[in-house]
């Protein structure tokens, strides 16, 4: 398995997901990849250390083309998804009428993700949509004066509340089998995304083999700013494979102040391809030894955000290295983050996303990077561990069964 792990990219040709290409085919690409970037500009103000992404309809990015974005690291959107994932099974009335009852462990992102208890799941969201209880019709108000709802609403109007990884034991398809079905069905790329898809190395794992947690998880969080003074709703960290997150709801309300006028977003990702990652590593540790502030990996910590000032001074002070992808997402928006890229992400509106995991060929040497990496880790760390299980993963798509065609050139 180590032999494997350690010759990956010249075995990667077994799983090869690109096919041949010519010089006058990658001039065509190159030229396209800039019109996307292009409309991608048009659509968002972006400041100078913030990179356009690739941005397109269902269907306007072949397979084959994603793949060759994907070695490049370019992060890519896909927007429109939202007919697919029938938006009214992701609201909050829905939540409260179905699992209303359930008690959740709910987060304060004000306070650095400290647990604010046990809630049941009603009192999460009843003020998802905004202050004025819009949702108050659905509880049982004879009761209401007897339950801890007053002090939850306080806590709710003082704090940045989120769930993270709900339901956090259950599978996904188990406990919301019509959710799972509808995300599922709605995710673009499934060759690489689908749990059985022909690029997603995963699945060549044996069925006698209990494979790595992958998802989907949702995460639900209210509102928050990045400017300066803000926390965001979810720290700077890498994943430990690529990732594709769809929202599938919004409230109309925003959470606090934004940074950008009319920024037309429910939510904003900063996500710094793996050559920034040294970079913020550097300026993250001098920022906390200047507070005094102990640190095992400024990244894998996840207890780090960066406002807007923080992001320009990194920037002005790294040039290009200190340059993150810059992502306004919807609902309906999938955001695909390729493996090994440091990202966070501030939601101006209450939002309920759901997110998903697969190891691709072309990242298989980002994945490995960080597993060397969470191993480094001192021993009472949460990341210290092979939650991946890369080099079963690599050994059996290397040494298994070839499954099916082996470009996307073949499939579109």
């Amino acid at each position: 398995v180590h032999e494997v792990v350690r010759f990956w990219p010249s075995l990667a040709a077994n799983v090869d997901c690109s096919g041949p290409v010519n010089a006058s085919e990658t001039c065509s690409f190159g030229a396209r990849v800039l019109q996307l970037c292009q409309k991608s500009r048009q659509m968002h103000r972006l400041a100078p250390w913030e990179l356009p992404v690739v941005s397109v309809a269902p269907g306007e990015l072949s397979t084959r083309e994603f793949s060759r974005l994907w070695r490049r690291g370019h992060v890519v959107v896909v927007r429109g998804l939202l007919p697919q994932l029938d938006g009214s099974i992701w609201e909050p009335k829905w939540w409260i009428r179905n699992f209303g009852d359930e008690m959740v462990r709910v987060l304060d992102c004000a306070r650095g993700a400290e647990s604010v208890g046990e809630w049941p799941l009603r009192d999460f969201y009843r003020l998802f949509d905004g202050p004025d209880d819009a949702h108050s019709g659905l509880f049982d108000q004879s009761t209401e004066d007897a339950s801890d709802w007053p002090a939850r609403r306080q806590r709710v109007q003082s704090s940045i509340l989120k769930l993270k990884d709900w339901p956090p034991a259950d599978d996904f398809e188990a406990r919301l089998p019509s959710h799972f079905a509808r995300f599922m069905s709605a995710l673009p790329f499934p060759e690489y995304t689908q749990r059985r898809g022909q690029f997603n190395l995963a699945s060549r794992l044996p069925a006698e083999f209990v494979p790595p947690d992958l998802g989907p998880k949702m995460y639900c969080a209210y509102g928050s700013s990045d400017a300066e003074g803000g926390v965001g709703t979810t720290n700077l960290h890498c994943d430990m494979a690529d990732a594709v997150n769809v929202m599938a709801y919004a409230s109309c309300s925003s959470g606090s102040a934004q940074p950008h006028p009319a920024p037309a977003a429910a939510a904003v990702w900063d996500i710094y391809p793996p050559e920034s990652v040294e970079s913020l590593r550097t300026y993250i540790r001098e920022q906390k030894a200047a507070r005094g502030e102990e640190v095992d990996d400024p990244i894998h910590d996840q207890s780090t955000f960066l406002t807007a000032p923080q992001r320009q001074e990194l920037h002005e002070r790294f040039g290009v290295a200190g340059s993150c992808y810059r992502v306004f997402q919807n609902p309906g928006d999938a955001v695909f983050v390729p493996a090994g890229s440091a990202h966070q992400v501030c939601n101006y509106a209450s939002a309920v996303k759901i997110a998903m995991d697969f190891v691709s060929p072309e990242r298989v040497d980002h994945c490995r990077r960080l597993s060397g990496e969470f191993r480094k880790l001192s021993p009472q760390h949460p990341r210290n561990r092979d939650l991946l299980q890369l080099g079963s993963i690599l050994w059996w798509a290397f040494a298994g069964p070839r499954q099916g065609p082996s470009s996307p050139e073949k499939s579109g």
